[in-house]
C-alpha cells in the first residue's frame, strides 16, 4: 500500500496555482493510491480523490465556460480548498496526531475492508465541507475581499453554483448511503437518526460554512478567533465522520 509520505509527495510541497494544477495533484494521488493498495480503487484515499477528482474537473471546465460571476474569486476558493486537503497528508505523512482529527477518521481507517468505498467517499465529503470549507473561504478572502452582503453577491452567487456540481455528482452517493442506511442487517429499518446522518452529511452543509466563515471573517480573523472555529468544526465533523465509517448505524 502506498505510504502516506509518498501520497504527500504527490501532494506538493507548495500550494497549488492553478486549478490544472489541482486536478493533476488529485490524478496523481487518486492513481497512486489506487494501484499501490491492497484495496485497489476501493482504498479509502482513491475513493474520495476520485470523487474530488472528478468534481474539480466539472469546476474547470465552468470556469473555462465563463460560467461565474466572480471567477478571481472562485478559482482562488477552488485553490484554498484543494490545499487543506494537501495540508492534511502532508502533516498525517510527518506526524498522524498532527493532522486534523476529521482526516484521521479517513486516512487510519483507509485499508480496512470493512469499510465500503461509498463510506470512504463520504468521509472525505464531510472532512472537506464540514471541516475545511469554512476556513477556505477565509482564506480566499484574504486574497479576493468579500463583494456584499451574501445572497446579493457575485462570489455567494458563484458559490451556490457549485452546490450543483456537487449534488449531480454526488447522486450516486446519496442513492447508494441512503440505501445503507435504510435498514439494519435483520432487514427492519432503522430509525430517523440514520436518515439524519445521511441528509447531514450528503446534502452538505455549505450555507453553514458560509456562515461560520463570515462570523470568523467579521471578527477580525485573528489566530485565537481561527483556531477556536477550527477546533470546534473540527469536533463536530470528526464526530459525524466516525458514524460515517461504517454506517448503518443503530440510532
Amino acid at each position: 500500500m502506498a505510504s502516506t509520505r509518498e501520497l504527500a509527495e504527490l501532494a506538493g510541497d507548495a500550494p497549488p496555482t492553478s486549478i490544472p494544477e489541482v486536478v493533476a495533484r488529485l490524478q496523481a494521488i487518486r492513481d497512486h493510491a489506487g494501484t499501490s493498495s491492497p484495496r485497489g480503487e476501493d482504498d479509502g484515499i482513491a475513493a474520495f480523490t476520485t470523487l474530488y477528482h472528478v468534481i474539480t474537473r466539472r469546476i474547470r471546465e465552468m470556469v473555462e465556460d465563463g460560467r461565474f460571476r466572480s471567477s478571481p474569486f472562485l478559482v482562488r476558493l477552488d485553490l484554498e480548498f484543494a490545499e487543506r486537503y494537501f495540508q492534511a497528508l502532508r502533516d498525517y505523512a510527518v506526524d498522524p496526531r498532527s493532522a486534523p482529527g476529521v482526516w484521521r477518521v479517513l486516512f487510519d481507517n483507509r485499508s480496512d475492508p470493512a469499510v465500503a468505498p461509498v463510506n470512504f467517499a463520504v468521509l472525505g465529503v464531510n472532512a472537506h465541507i464540514n471541516y475545511d470549507l469554512a476556513h477556505a473561504l477565509v482564506a480566499t478572502w484574504r486574497t479576493v475581499a468579500p463583494d456584499g452582503d451574501g445572497s446579493g453577491s457575485a462570489q455567494y452567487r458563484d458559490y451556490l453554483l457549485v452546490n450543483d456540481v456537487f449534488e449531480a455528482e454526488m447522486d450516486g452517493l446519496r442513492e447508494q448511503l441512503g440505501s445503507l442506511l435504510s435498514r439494519g442487517p435483520d432487514g427492519a429499518p432503522w430509525d430517523a437518526g440514520a436518515n439524519w446522518l445521511s441528509d447531514l452529511v450528503v446534502t452538505f452543509t455549505r450555507d453553514l460554512a458560509w456562515i461560520e466563515a463570515t462570523r470568523v471573517w467579521e471578527q477580525g480573523a485573528g489566530p485565537e478567533v481561527v483556531a477556536e472555529s477550527e477546533g470546534r468544526l473540527d469536533a463536530i465533523a470528526t464526530f459525524i465522520g466516525q458514524g460515517v465509517l461504517r454506517a448503518p448505524l443503530p440510532f
